[in-house]
């Protein structure tokens, strides 16, 4: 991922959120909605694609329609911070499709994993099989959503 410091001015913010809200949206109607003809548009899309400012594009799916519907965030405390460990920590969280994200974090644990299944016997099985043996695993406190009240994918950039 590069990001070179490039200063964004008002339109790139525009093209930024207009993306964010719909990321299939044609070239044309882009331009129409910030007010610039096809070619500047195009050429400050594609800057801010190769400056690492958009990273990707992607589909939002519903979980619930693919058996995912389950949110569980999982508070995890290792018992060493050796450089060695956490990098098989980390290398071992990459490799679980189910893990969405994974943040280190301060306070009482040292990661927090943001994790998707069926349901909780599908959560349990995952924390049998996988979670509990990730390397160098202290403590792992698991937290299941309820119910989302917000969330959003969309980076506030206007």
């Amino acid at each position: 991922m590069i990001v070179r410091n490039m200063k964004l001015d008002t339109t790139d913010r525009k093209i930024l959120h207009l993306l964010q809200q719909e990321g299939r949206m044609a070239n044309n109607e882009l331009a129409s909605r910030v007010g610039l003809t096809t070619t500047p548009t195009l050429e400050r899309v594609r800057r801010l694609e190769r400056d690492g400012i958009i990273e990707s594009y992607v589909a939002k799916v519903n979980r619930e329609a693919v058996e995912k519907g389950l949110t569980v965030f999982v508070n995890v405390t290792l018992s060493a911070h050796q450089l060695n460990k956490l990098e098989e920590f980390t290398s071992a969280v990459k490799a679980i499709p189910e893990i969405l994200a994974c943040y280190n974090t301060t306070g009482d644990g040292d990661f927090l994993l943001h994790v998707v299944a069926k349901d909780t016997q599908d959560y349990e099985q995952l924390m049998r099989t996988k979670l509990t043996t990730l390397p160098d695993i202290q403590r792992l406190h698991t937290s299941i959503v309820l119910n989302t009240i917000k969330e959003e994918s969309a980076i506030p950039v206007l």
